[in-house]
C-alpha cells in the first residue's frame, strides 16, 4: 500500500513554519514529499523575489521532492464569473476561509494566472512543476485543458488524483488538519486517527500539511502520531510513480 505525503502553501510568508515541517519529516523518516509552491501568497509579494526563499528551494534535502505548483494567490478574492452549483457554492463557503482561488474564475482567468505562476515558479526552480494542485482543491470544469495546454501532467481533489493527458484517475483520500478554528482545529485532531484506520485498506494514502498547522501543538503531535503509522506501514511514493494505466 502506498502513501503520498504533501506540504501545501509553500510561500516566503511560511518559511519559518516550513522549516519546522521538514524537521517532522526528516524525524520521522520520510523519503518523498510533494512541495506545493505558491507564486504570490495573498499579494503580498512574489516568491522569486525573495532571495532566502529561492535559496530554500534550491538546497539540498535529505528526502526527495516533487514540486507542484499551487494556484498563484490562493485567495479567493473574485466575484463568481461561472456558475457555480449549488454544491460548488456550499464548498466555497464552508470548506474553506477564502481560499478557494480557482473555482469561480473563467478560463481565461484561470489560464493567465498559471501562466504567471509558472514564470514565478521557473525563477524560484529553474525547473517546470509536475503538475498542479488547486489551493483547497477547489476547481471547476475549465481546469483540466488548461493543465493539458500548459503541459502540467497531474492534479488532485479531495478524493482523487488525476493524469492530465489520459483523465484517468485513482482513489485516494487525504488525512488533513485545519486549524482555522477552536472546533475545526480539535475536530480534525480527533478525525486523524479515525480516519486513518477507517481507511487502512486503500490502495493510496495521502497525507497533506499545512505551515499553519506547525502553530499548533496539539496538531504537531497528531501529524507526527498519525504520520509515523503510516510510514512505518506504506510504501511512499510520488504522484509521477504512480501507474494510471488501469484507473478509472
Amino acid at each position: 500500500m502506498k502513501l503520498l505525503v504533501s506540504l501545501h502553501d509553500v510561500t516566503p510568508f511560511h518559511l519559518p513554519r516550513l522549516q519546522k515541517a521538514e524537521a517532522l519529516c526528516v524525524a520521522l523518516g520520510v523519503d518523498k514529499i510533494s512541495f506545493l509552491l505558491i507564486p504570490d501568497y495573498h499579494s503580498l509579494g512574489r516568491s522569486d523575489l525573495s532571495p532566502d526563499f529561492v535559496a530554500w528551494c534550491r538546497r539540498d534535502r535529505a528526502f526527495d521532492v516533487e514540486w507542484f505548483l499551487h494556484g498563484y494567490t490562493h485567495a479567493d478574492e473574485a466575484t463568481a464569473s461561472v456558475a457555480l452549483s449549488p454544491r460548488d457554492r456550499f464548498r466555497r463557503r464552508f470548506l474553506t476561509g477564502s481560499e478557494g482561488e480557482f473555482l469561480p474564475l473563467e478560463a481565461i482567468d484561470q489560464q493567465r494566472r498559471i501562466q504567471d505562476g509558472l514564470a514565478v515558479f521557473r525563477q524560484c526552480l529553474r525547473s517546470d512543476p509536475t503538475g498542479f494542485v488547486a489551493p483547497a482543491w477547489l476547481f471547476n470544469r475549465h481546469l483540466f485543458s488548461i493543465l493539458r495546454d500548459s503541459s502540467l501532467h497531474y492534479t488532485e481533489d479531495h478524493s482523487r488524483l488525476f493524469s492530465v493527458a489520459t483523465g484517468k484517475s485513482l482513489r485516494s483520500p487525504v488525512i488533513t488538519w485545519a486549524t482555522r478554528s477552536w472546533l475545526r482545529k480539535h475536530g480534525s485532531v480527533i478525525a486523524a486517527p479515525l480516519l486513518t484506520r477507517h481507511w487502512h485498506n486503500e490502495d493510496i494514502l495521502r497525507v497533506a500539511m499545512h505551515p499553519f498547522d506547525f502553530d499548533h501543538p496539539e496538531t504537531v503531535d497528531s501529524i507526527r502520531e498519525n504520520l509515523a503509522r503510516l510510514v512505518s506501514k506504506r510504501e511512499m511514493l510520488f504522484t509521477s510513480e504512480l501507474d494510471f494505466g488501469n484507473a478509472l
